[in-house]
């Protein structure tokens, strides 16, 4: 499976490369659409750029995972905080079995119930 990761690693980074090879055409960003005033404090900044278009590309990938993951991260929260919660619960009912068998003098690591012959 991580021969598999590695490869597959390795594929999207050729892919990655003949893509910027095969598009390196520069292509004009504007950040502010033209005939819109710029805010106050961002009236001096520039309004275009020119940049290749692979690093446009990726640019725009990377910004949609990263906010992609954010997002995740932001919905796992609760289901995260439940398995904290579940396990210290479970380590709280491990100790105290741990104890009231200790209490009745079986052994506290010992897996097999004791069953009584009748």
């Amino acid at each position: 499976m991580r021969i598999l990761k590695y490869l597959l690693l390795v594929l999207l980074a050729v892919l990655a490369v003949l893509l910027a090879i095969a598009n390196r055409g520069l292509v004009e960003l504007h950040v502010w659409p033209d005939g819109m005033p710029l805010p106050e404090p961002m009236a001096s900044w520039p309004n275009d750029f020119e940049m290749p278009i692979y690093l446009a590309l990726l640019a725009a990938i990377f910004v949609g995972v990263v906010v992609g993951l954010t997002l995740e991260m932001v919905r796992e929260r609760t289901h995260r905080r439940e398995e904290r919660r579940y396990r210290s619960e479970a380590a709280r009912l491990y100790r105290e079995n741990k104890d009231l068998r200790a209490k009745l003098g079986q052994d506290p690591e010992d897996d097999v119930l004791g069953l009584e012959r009748a």
